[in-house]
């Protein structure tokens, strides 16, 4: 089960180690992703926190708008935009 779980959080993540447009009509992630959850739920002492289930929907959602728009998106760049532009309490 946390292998499952870290390969699905490694799968998720490729999107943002490439600096490169990711194709949303044509990725796999969310396929290989899906292929992971019965392992998840098979194995699982307890469901997780409400947190990392609001979590996973948003990112489940942001995932399928983006393919239903057919989005073309450097997610690299977002991201390290996002990152350059935080503002961190002191």
């Amino acid at each position: 089960m946390k292998d499952a779980h870290a390969k699905a959080v490694l799968i998720l993540g490729e999107v943002f180690s490439k600096d490169t447009e990711i194709d949303f009509a044509t990725q796999d992630i969310s396929a290989r992703v899906q292929s992971l959850i019965p392992v998840m739920l098979n194995h699982r002492l307890k469901p997780p926190p409400e947190e990392t289930y609001s979590l996973h929907r948003k990112i489940s959602g942001a995932f399928l708008l983006c393919t239903k728009l057919n989005a073309k998106i450097n997610c690299r760049k977002v991201f390290d935009s996002i990152i350059e532009n935080y503002k961190f309490d002191d």
